[in-house]
C-alpha cells in the first residue's frame, strides 16, 4: 500500500482563528485511493520550523507528502523558500508558473474583477520556486501549486484555501496519483453493535481484527445511553486491488463480528454500507 503524509501550514491554524478543513479533506481522498496515510501535521508561519517539518516527514520516507498553505503573494507566504531550504536548492523565477499567474490575471481583468494587475514583486513572488519543480494550475485562484520529487517521494505544494486546493487535487494530482502508484480499491462497511459499555465490544473486536488482519475494524465511540438505544458504529475497511474484493473483505469482517458478538450476549443490526 503506498503511503502518504501530510503537513498543514499557517498560524491562523494553530491560533484557532481558522479550522482547518484540508488536512481532513486529503486524508479523506487519499484514504480512499488506497493510501496510508502516516503522519498529519501543522506548523506556524515559522521558516525554520517548516523546514524542520518537511526534513521530518521526508525522513519518514512516504511516497507522497503534500503540503497546503503560504504559496500567497504576502511576506508571511514562506513555505516554498524553507522548502528550498530542506532540500538546499535555489529559489528560481519560474516561466511556466510566471505564465500561470499571468494567465489568471488575465482572466480577472477580462471579467472585471480587478482594474489592474497585483505588484510585480508579488506576482513573481508566486512564480518562484525551489529549482527542480514544476507548477500545477490552480483553476480557482492565483498561486500555482506545486510539485517536485525528491529521493523517493513526490512533494506537492497546495494553496491553503479549500476551494483551490480541491480544484488542483482533482485536476492534476488525484489522476496522476492513480496512474502512478495503482493503489486499489476501498470499501467500507458498517455494523450496528447495541451494548451499553464500548468495553463490551472489546473481547470480540480484538478477536475478529485477529482474524481478518487486512482489513481496519474500529467502533467509534459514543456517550452514554445512545450506543445501547442508537447502537455503537463499528466499521471495517477494507482495500483490495478490486472493488469485488474490498467489499468481500470488509462484509465478511463484519459477518464475522456480528457472530462473535451475538455469541457474546450483544445484540447487532444492519446499516447501510457505503464505498468510493
Amino acid at each position: 500500500m503506498p503511503t502518504a503524509s501530510l503537513l498543514a501550514i499557517g498560524n491562523e491554524l494553530l491560533n484557532g482563528a481558522v479550522r482547518d478543513a484540508n488536512l481532513f479533506s486529503l486524508n479523506q481522498h487519499l484514504t480512499r485511493m488506497g493510501f496510508s496515510v502516516e503522519y498529519a501535521a501543522m506548523v506556524r508561519d515559522d521558516p525554520t520550523k517548516i523546514a524542520t517539518m518537511f526534513l521530518f516527514l521526508l525522513t519518514q520516507q512516504p511516497d507522497v507528502l503534500l503540503c497546503s498553505g503560504g504559496l500567497g503573494p504576502t511576506e508571511d507566504d514562506l513555505t516554498l523558500s524553507a522548502l528550498a531550504e530542506a532540500l538546499h536548492v535555489p529559489l528560481t523565477l519560474n516561466s511556466a508558473a510566471a505564465d500561470l499567474v499571468e494567465c489568471h490575471y488575465d482572466r480577472l481583468l477580462a471579467q472585471h474583477y480587478l482594474a489592474q494587475r497585483g505588484p510585480a514583486f508579488a506576482r513573481q513572488k508566486m512564480a518562484t520556486l525551489p529549482s527542480g519543480a514544476e507548477p500545477l494550475p490552480n483553476p480557482v485562484g492565483t498561486a500555482p501549486g506545486v510539485k517536485l520529487e525528491h529521493q523517493r517521494t513526490v512533494i506537492y505544494v497546495l494553496p491553503g484555501v479549500p476551494l483551490e486546493l480541491e480544484a488542483i487535487f482533482a485536476a492534476s494530482i488525484a489522476p496522476e496519483l492513480l496512474r502512478r502508484f495503482k493503489p486499489g480499491m476501498w470499501a467500507e462497511h458498517t455494523l450496528l453493535v447495541h451494548c451499553d459499555d464500548e468495553a463490551d465490544l472489546a473481547i470480540p473486536l480484538r478477536d475478529v481484527a485477529h482474524r481478518h488482519p487486512d482489513v481496519y475494524l474500529k467502533s467509534l465511540a459514543k456517550p452514554f445511553p445512545a450506543a445501547s438505544a442508537a447502537g455503537l458504529q463499528v466499521i471495517a475497511v477494507a482495500l483490495a486491488p478490486t472493488l469485488t474484493e474490498a467489499h468481500t473483505a470488509a462484509q465478511a469482517t463484519l459477518d464475522d463480528l456480528r457472530r462473535t458478538a451475538e455469541a457474546a450476549g450483544l445484540h447487532t443490526s444492519d446499516v447501510l454500507s457505503s464505498t468510493d
